[in-house]
Order: C-alpha cells, then sequence, then structure tokens
C-alpha cells in the first residue's frame, strides 16, 4: 500500500526551505491551466506565507501533491503508467519527500529513501541518501550494497563520497583501501580514477593519486586538472605547476552536472524550473562547451632595421598622414623617391614639421647650427650686474 501523501509536521520551515522548487511548479503552465485553483492567487499566498505576511495553509500542500499525481497518472497519457515508469516516477517522488524530510523527520526520511531505492537500485539520489542514513544508523553493509548495486550502473561522485564515509572514525588510509575496491567495480571510468585519486591524495599517497589520473591527463577535464593542482601543492609544495593546472582548469572540458531545461544545479531537484518531474539528469551542460584556449597576442608589424629602436621614427610614422610619402627629415635614412612626372604647378600645403628622426645631439664646444643664422648680427653681452657686482 501506497504512502498516504501527508504534509511534514514541520510545516512552515520546510515551505521556506523548499520554496524555490514549489514556486517553479506554481508558475509551471500545467499549475495554472488547472480549474481546480486560481494559481496566481495561490502562488502570491505561498510567497506570503513565506515571507511571514500571512499563516501558512494546508491547501498548498494539498495543491502541491495534487499537481503532482495529476501529471504521474492524468497528463499525456490515457492509459495508466507502464511498470518501469511507475517505479521511476514513484522512486523520484519518495526521493523528494525523504530529502523535504531531512533532519526534523528522520525516521520517516529514512523510510522513503529505501523504499526508492527498493523501487529504482539505479536512481543515484536515492542510492546515495538511502546508504548515507544507513551509515549513520550503524547498517553499513546493507549501505554498501545499495551504494555498490548503484555504482556499477552508473558511477557518480556522491555515490564514492557516501562509500568513503560509510564507517565513522576510519583513517584516510582505511578510506582508501574502501575506495579501491569501489573503483574496480567500474573500471577505467573517469570517476573511479578521480574518487580514487581524491582518496590517495588524502592519504598522502601521490604515488596512487597520480597514477589514477594517468591516462586521464592528455585531455583533462575540470576537476582532473584541479585535482592535479592539488596534488603538486601537497607533494612538492610547487605553485609553479599547480599554476600550470589551474590556467589548463580554466580552459578544460567540463564535467557532469545536474542540468535541466538549460539549468545547471549543485544538487538534485525533483522538478525542473518549469515544473517538470524528473527533468534533471547527470550530463555535460549544452552550454558548458569548452573555451579555447586564449590565442597569444598579434606579433607587431615588421619594422624596417633602418627604423628599428628609433622610438621617434615610429612615433613620426604613425602619425603621417595616409598615403603620404615619409617626410623629408627621413631621406637620410631611406632612398629617395622617384621624381613625379611633369605637371601643372601644385601648391601643397605643407604637413606640420614632424620631430627629427635622430635627435640633434651637440658638442660642448659646438656652438650649434642658430650660431651661422646669428654670425651677422652683433652680440648682445648682458650688462654687469647682480651677482657679479659682488666680485667686482
Amino acid at each position: 500500500m501506497h504512502h498516504q501523501l501527508e504534509r511534514p509536521v514541520f510545516g512552515e520551515r520546510w515551505y521556506r526551505r523548499q520554496r524555490a522548487v514549489i514556486q517553479s511548479l506554481m508558475r509551471s503552465p500545467s499549475f495554472r491551466a488547472r480549474p481546480y485553483w486560481k494559481a496566481a492567487a495561490v502562488a502570491e499566498n505561498f510567497r506570503r506565507a513565506c515571507s511571514g505576511e500571512v499563516e501558512e495553509s494546508m491547501f498548498f500542500w494539498r495543491a502541491v501533491n495534487a499537481e503532482i499525481w495529476l501529471r504521474v497518472y492524468i497528463d499525456g497519457s490515457t492509459r495508466a503508467l507502464d511498470k518501469d515508469s511507475y517505479r521511476r516516477q514513484r522512486a523520484v517522488m519518495l526521493t523528494a519527500r525523504a530529502l523535504a524530510a531531512g533532519d526534523a523527520d528522520r525516521d520517516n526520511a529514512k523510510a522513503f529513501a529505501l523504499e526508492a531505492a527498493k523501487l529504482e537500485p539505479t536512481f543515484v539520489p536515492a542510492a546515495t541518501l538511502a546508504g548515507r542514513m544507513l551509515a549513520e544508523a550503524g547498517e553499513v553493509r546493507k549501505a554498501a550494497r545499495i551504494i555498490e548495486r548503484a555504482w556499477q550502473a552508473f558511477p557518480h561522485p556522491d555515490l564514492a563520497q557516501v562509500f568513503a564515509d560509510l564507517r565513522f572514525g576510519d583513517t584516510a588510509r582505511d578510506r582508501l583501501r574502501r575506495i579501491e575496491v569501489l573503483a574496480k567495480r567500474a573500471p577505467g571510468h573517469i570517476e573511479g580514477a578521480l574518487a580514487l585519486a581524491r582518496a590517495a591524495l588524502d592519504a598522502r599517497e601521490f604515488a596512487k593519486a597520480r597514477a589514477a589520473l594517468g591516462s586521464f591527463l592528455a585531455a583533462p577535464t575540470r576537476r582532473v586538472a584541479l585535482l592535479m593542482a592539488e596534488i603538486e601543492r601537497a607533494e612538492h609544495n610547487d605553485e609553479g605547476r599547480a599554476r600550470e593546472w589551474l590556467a589548463r582548469a580554466a580552459h578544460a572540458a567540463p564535467d557532469p552536472a545536474w542540468t535541466a531545461e538549460g539549468h545547471v544545479s549543485e544538487r538534485w531537484l525533483p522538478v525542473s524550473p518549469s515544473g517538470k518531474l524528473d527533468a534533471f539528469e547527470w550530463r555535460v551542460p549544452i552550454t558548458g562547451i569548452a573555451s579555447p584556449a586564449p590565442a597569444a597576442e598579434s606579433a607587431p608589424e615588421a619594422v624596417p632595421k633602418a627604423l628599428d629602436g628609433n622610438a621617434a621614427a615610429l612615433t613620426a610614422l604613425a602619425a603621417a598622414p595616409s598615403g603620404q610619402s615619409e617626410p623629408h627629415e627621413h631621406a637620410a635614412a631611406s632612398p629617395s623617391p622617384e621624381p613625379s612626372p611633369p605637371g601643372p604647378a601644385r601648391h601643397p600645403v605643407p604637413p606640420p614639421k614632424p620631430e627629427p628622426v635622430i635627435p640633434l645631439v651637440h658638442a660642448p664646444d659646438d656652438p650649434g647650427p642658430d650660431a651661422l643664422l646669428d654670425e651677422g648680427e652683433p652680440r648682445v653681452e648682458p650688462p654687469n650686474g647682480g651677482w657679479r657686482k659682488m666680485f667686482e
């Protein structure tokens, strides 16, 4: 006999914790199309109840359960669900109830999780939750069987984490030995390699950690590169190598995640943002395409050897108008241009005089070119005065 759907005894606190999931369900097209309630009013009153503006109502719990029941047994089909679909969807709902109960109602949460794992043994969220609760209750062997069965069908990091922590108080080497057994049940799988490398790193077995990831280093995913950075820091305290792996992680291929309708969640959720039941899948996100490594900056254009290293010349060339030949001051450093064909006299506007290509530096005893222009003019001696009078 099926468990009767009842509102959790913790009421308002549960509503607030599951607020995002319930609101997404109330905004779904199917919920808004039901003739049994006014969807906009229900959603608004639920928001106010979560904010403490009004008292929470039993109607919210009934509406959520009715919506899920209608989706499972009525929507999209005029016949009863086949056995496999029924078991899957019931396992999803039981897992959702177990997660909602949490620590506030551990007995019911454990019962829901165990039933879900029994209905769908390869369903990772149910197996993970059931294994963790059994381990916390001291039922280690039963928890191990549930985890191993799900792992063989679907290796997942959450399963590996629960399996590593089955016994409270185990040393890092104990967890490593346990993970080695689990990894052998899915040989060659990247999740087994990552779990083994993590356990070996915690036990400071660096050779085992590197060997576990060895076959994935040619094209590492983000998690592989990040784990290699940790190994470099822990084993050799090599910050340079660690930074190299971090740089590779920034542009590495993404790892799988819980995704639904283009949204990525850090944990499994029973309902998608649009309200679809059992929509989240463990796969590489569609938008998570590995970005290519940044291309090296384009090399500067070739600079003539005659001008190489001459900052003033480069500035003058950059400032020259388009289509205009180099300034006359550059004639000494470049060949003279060919004479232009004869034609009518033109009076072009002279361009602004650029800075000289080669700065003119005068020797200490050289009066400079300006002295030639001033030879015909009498030199005016400054009148004796000021501080010179003090020595006369």
